[in-house]
């Protein structure tokens, strides 16, 4: 009686399956940005006293 070996996973699909994985993620997170109650705040006015140099 012959003992099957496992088949190893085809590497484009792992690449593929991964690739996909991490949009997603990504996508989640922009969303989760995008949609969040509390807004972020953003500067009104430049200051009065513009700074030249270091």
């Amino acid at each position: 009686m012959k003992s099957r070996r496992r088949q190893k996973p085809d590497l484009f699909f792992v690449v593929l399956v991964l690739l996909a994985l991490g949009m997603s993620i990504t996508l989640a997170y922009q969303v989760h940005l995008y949609y969040e109650l509390d807004p972020v705040p953003i500067a009104e006015h430049l200051p009065d006293i513009p700074i030249f140099g270091g």
